[in-house]
């Protein structure tokens, strides 16, 4: 009656996916990673949600469900609208980063909407992808260099810089 369980994990390895058997990628399959919330009284226990989490949002849930002030500094949200509605929207956009190359030597960062995932390689220097998950979930269509796409790319493009500014290795 007084517990909270949180389920989550690492993503997975890529098995065969895009051609891929790593980690090292922004795809879907490699980004998204398994969510489970239980609480005592949740109204949409059961439920599934395709809204946008991130996994910084656990520590500010759990202060906001055990009545907690969180620290101020903390970039996530609590998730307690889910709580009351699987519907409930989060955020507008969920940011992953990871390192690419034969010797992991440069980083990709991606963004993912509900619509859209827009990933650069090393600032695009080692390349830009733009995927359209309404048409496209799986991701096999690069859209990046449609000219009927440069709007959004450009768009996404300028709130990865600002959202996951660039990495520089050691």
């Amino acid at each position: 009656d007084n517990t909270f369980i949180i389920f989550t994990s690492d993503h997975g390895w890529h098995l065969g996916e895009h051609g891929l058997w790593h980690k090292r990628s922004l795809f879907e399959e490699s980004a998204r990673v398994p969510f489970i919330l239980a609480m005592p009284g949740m109204k949409t226990a059961g439920q599934r949600s395709d809204s946008l989490i991130e996994l910084l949002d656990m520590f500010p849930t759990l202060c906001d469900l055990t009545g907690i002030s969180a620290p101020k500094q903390l970039q996530g949200k609590s998730l307690r609208p889910f709580l009351e509605n699987a519907a409930a929207e989060i955020h507008d956009a969920a940011f992953t980063q990871a390192r690419r190359g034969p010797n992991a030597e440069f980083w990709g960062r991606t963004i993912r909407t509900s619509r859209w995932r827009c990933t650069e390689w090393d600032e695009g220097k080692n390349g830009v992808e733009l995927y359209d998950h309404d048409t496209d979930p799986h991701e096999y269509t690069n859209l990046a260099s449609d000219p009927k796409h440069v709007e959004t790319l450009k768009e996404l493009r300028a709130r990865l810089a600002v959202s996951l500014p660039p990495v520089t290795l050691p």
